[in-house]
């Protein structure tokens, strides 16, 4: 399968999850009115890869901002990579990257890695 490649763009994040690799990032801002639409590419393409996928992930993100839609997206994001880590019993590593150790960040971090224990999650301001 392909690597999923998608242009930083005002208010969409850039996305670079390399199949070669299994290292996936995601970095920018992300406060997109119609976000679903955005992130509902992402997770079909994520959909279809875990399917054929038996490699561990790492997943990185680069976020300065994002706004509600976005995190209900990035949730639905960890959901689909923490049942990954469940069922095929394969290694998901996810590293929040967090600019200027801002507090808000820091909080969706810790946020988001108490809801999925099967993720090795860091985070890192």
């Amino acid at each position: 399968m392909n690597s999923l490649v998608i242009a930083k763009e005002k208010y969409t994040p850039g996305v670079l999850f390399n199949t070669a690799t299994n290292i996936f990032k995601i970095s920018g801002e992300s406060y997109s009115e119609d976000a679903f639409v955005f992130y509902g590419i992402l997770l079909n393409w994520v959909d279809e890869y875990l399917r054929i996928n038996d490699r561990p992930i790492t997943l990185n993100f680069h976020f300065t901002y994002f706004n509600t839609s976005s995190s209900e997206a990035i949730f639905q994001l960890l959901d689909r990579l923490d049942k990954f880590a469940r069922n095929k019993k394969k290694a998901v590593e996810v590293n929040w990257h967090v600019q200027d150790g801002d507090p808000d960040m820091i909080e969706d971090g810790k946020y988001y890695r108490d809801n999925f224990d099967a993720l090795f999650f860091h985070i890192f301001s």
